[in-house]
């Protein structure tokens, strides 16, 4: 019986490892391009790029990102989200994020999420918004007050881990009070991650065998999609 692929829900560019499949988030320059190197592909406007485009830049990023959705090139939006390091952004932040969001559930399309200390923005969006369409909340390192709050308003929300299972004491305890039902792994094109051994740590953490954790992850992979299930 042929082993069950490792599933990398967000990274940037093409995974080079053969037992993986993985979820690439397009650069800027891919966007430009409208250039979608695999199947699995996502993209949208990062909150960091703002304070280096003008207003008329980002307009044209969202015609490509248009044109591809359209044209059914695209797996997923994203990445996009609220990020409270750049405080001076916020305002264009969350007009981005109303835009992605309509994107995504209009062409019901998953939505991948940027999230640095901006829980309750996206409770706000959430109450006033009402989505259907699931979210990601890639690299989480929020707590289990607000995944709890999260999954109240939004059953379809997920939560990804992958660094901060090796640098985060916190994510490693978080990790088993989230439901296996909502959980993905990634490495975010960290060079240093191998997919293999991020799945291991939170096989530990969960005490769960890894094969049962990989055959979990595709089960909730099936569910992103209308498609797929």
């Amino acid at each position: 019986m042929e082993a069950l692929a490792y599933l990398d829900i967000h990274t940037h560019g093409r995974l080079e490892v053969e037992t993986a499949i993985s979820v690439a988030s397009l650069s800027m320059e891919e966007i430009r391009l409208e250039n979608t190197p695999q199947e699995l592909t996502s993209a949208g406007i990062h909150p960091w790029w703002l304070e280096d485009m003008t207003a008329q830049e980002i307009e044209t990023l969202k015609t490509h990102i248009e044109n591809m959705v359209k044209a059914g090139r695209l797996w997923g939006i994203g990445e996009t989200g609220f990020d409270r390091s750049y405080p001076e952004f916020v305002d264009q932040q969350k007009e981005l994020f109303d835009w992605h969001l309509n994107l995504s559930e209009t062409f019901k399309l998953p939505l991948i999420i940027h999230n640095v200390r901006s829980g309750s923005d996206f409770l706000e969006v959430l109450k006033k918004k009402k989505p259907v369409m699931p979210w990601i909340f890639h690299d989480f390192r929020g707590n289990e007050e607000l995944v709890k709050s999260l999954l109240q308003l939004h059953p379809n929300c997920f939560f990804s881990f992958g660094l901060s299972l090796d640098n985060s004491p916190q994510v490693r305890e978080l990790l088993p009070m989230i439901p296996i039902e909502n959980i993905f792994l990634e490495t975010d094109n960290q060079k240093h991650l191998d997919i293999h051994d991020i799945y291991l740590r939170a096989a530990e953490q969960l005490k769960v065998e890894v094969d049962f954790l990989k055959s979990q992850i595709w089960h909730n992979f099936k569910k992103l999609t209308p498609l797929e299930q």
